[in-house]
């Protein structure tokens, strides 16, 4: 049984300003009720920030400003609940590229880093790329396919 719920890129992104309708009616409700059980995981505040710049280099200030504050907004909603790397993570991580690398399906070190975030802390990762995680051997599941209430509660 899982001890909370990490929420990969892939997921906090389509909570992102202007993507509310993408949200199915049962997940957002979900999200609000089990708050206090998601976690975020140091990556994904690297993945965001530099989609942010992309997007600043692309000529889209205005979007980037907007998703800046987001992620200020984020960060600080999140707190002591955004996860590190640490060093039994990082350590983690480079068990599981090898093992991936050793199967040829090895989906990138920050998706690799994410798991080893959540094996260690013993989270299910909600994500909505299951190719990249489930060769990794992590408990995951895409909230936009599964119902709320067919997830392990914590």
């Amino acid at each position: 049984m899982s001890a909370g719920f990490l929420l990969d890129t892939s997921v906090i992104s389509a909570l992102a300003p202007g993507r509310e309708a993408h949200l199915s009616v049962d997940l957002a409700p979900w999200l609000q009720a089990h708050d206090a059980q998601l976690f975020l995981p140091c990556v994904a505040v690297a993945e965001l920030a530099q989609g942010i710049g992309k997007l600043r280099r692309a000529g889209a200030a205005q979007r980037a400003d907007r998703l800046d504050d987001w992620l200020d907004q984020l960060i600080a909603g999140f707190g002591e609940r955004i996860l590190p790397l640490d060093t039994l993570a990082a350590r983690l991580s480079g068990q599981l590229s090898d093992e991936a690398t050793a199967k040829g399906r090895h989906p990138g070190f920050a998706d690799v880093a994410i798991a080893a975030i959540a094996m260690q802390a013993n989270h299910l990762l909600l994500t909505r790329n299951l190719k990249h995680f489930e060769p990794l051997g992590i408990a995951c599941a895409d909230p936009f396919k599964q119902l709320p209430g067919d997830w392990p509660t914590p």
